[in-house]
């Protein structure tokens, strides 16, 4: 990470949310068997990007704008986003690219910052997303797209910097070509001494999670240290499908409390939270963004993408609903006419 001192001061804020993209490691790390790339032809359209669906507007290639059900749509000009990407390698280094080499992004989350409010809003994208994945060979060279899981992005990147952009393109591709202005990463070995750098993290659940300890009685008040905390928002049971589904309400819990606990220990921790990261993490994000995000706050809104999740398979599959995440992609990123 870069010595500037505002690249500091935004661990300080941006670690919080990001513990969530890096602890949603998964115990399926354990269980590497290769999904089956399904070839699929490449979209034809711009905004054609989730495998199977495209956009249902028209994007004007000139000044951005869309066209939509009859209305015009203007870019939001006041609103930036930085992408967290967590991910289950122990390591940011990797031998080569693919699902054993590289790791996965576990944990997809896109934060938007209202430069008009100055409040920070996630949107939470489900790593099972299908789209299509663009597959390239350890030489880095581009050998097919096929529809998988969005989370398989990342292991076709020879570092850390290629398999994040590859991972941010093709979000940016989910949102209609929305643009993303920074991506951050950090693996899951990252989650421990984070936690326990700020003295750990209490909150209080707001759903029953008695089949990971008998105490997580919903409305009990826990207080998680880096291994317990660890535990809470990456252990799930692989057997039970859509078990993704629910391990990210707990991430969200665990996210709002460990907001509250940064805040409230001030600008002495900031050191702290920087030198715990060490190479866990990877970023890539605009100083701008950066000095901006230490001043703004949590908008109480956590916005996850609509869509169904399929368990038919061998692995679980989320598809997007098209018509209304167009609608959410409006809502969020452009201003009506």
């Amino acid at each position: 990470m870069g010595s500037n001192k505002h690249a500091v001061k935004y661990v300080v804020l941006l670690v919080a949310s990001l513990l969530i993209a890096l602890m949603a490691g998964e115990t399926i790390a354990n269980n590497k068997k290769a999904n089956g790339v399904k070839r699929a032809a490449e979209s034809s359209g711009v905004e054609a990007s989730v495998a199977g669906v495209s956009r249902e507007f028209a994007k004007d290639s000139f000044d951005g704008s869309v066209f939509y059900e009859g209305f015009r749509y203007e870019v939001n000009t006041h609103v930036d986003t930085i992408l967290f990407l967590g991910i289950d390698s122990s390591k940011q280094e990797r031998d080569g690219v693919g699902i054993t080499e590289g790791g996965r992004s576990d944990t997809i989350i896109l934060f938007l910052l209202d430069n008009d409010n100055n409040t920070v809003t996630p949107l939470e994208i489900n790593r099972d997303t299908m789209v299509d994945v663009d597959i390239y060979d350890n030489d880095g060279k581009f050998l097919a797209r096929g529809s998988e899981q969005l989370t398989m992005q990342y292991s076709y990147g020879d570092t850390p910097a290629k398999a994040c952009n590859l991972t941010k393109e093709k979000v940016s591709d989910l949102l209609g070509r929305t643009r993303i202005d920074g991506v951050i990463s950090l693996t899951m070995d990252g989650i421990e001494p984070i936690v326990d750098s700020i003295g750990g993290v209490t909150l209080q659940l707001q759903t029953d999670e008695t089949d990971l300890d008998p105490s997580y009685t919903e409305g009990a008040v826990i207080h998680l240290d880096g291994v317990a905390a660890k535990a809470f928002v990456h252990n799930r049971d692989i057997e039970v499908r859509g078990s993704n589904i629910s391990r990210m309400t707990r991430q969200t819990q665990f996210m709002l409390a460990l907001f509250q606990t940064i805040k409230g220990q001030g600008d002495s921790i900031v050191e702290i939270m920087e030198n715990a990261a060490g190479d866990y993490l990877y970023e890539d994000v605009d100083a701008d963004s950066v000095s901006r995000l230490t001043n703004y706050e949590y908008s109480g809104e956590v916005i996850t993408l609509p869509g169904e999740n399929v368990t038919d398979g061998i692995h679980d599959e989320f598809y997007v609903d098209d018509k209304k995440l167009t609608e959410t992609v409006l809502k969020l990123f452009y201003l009506k006419e």
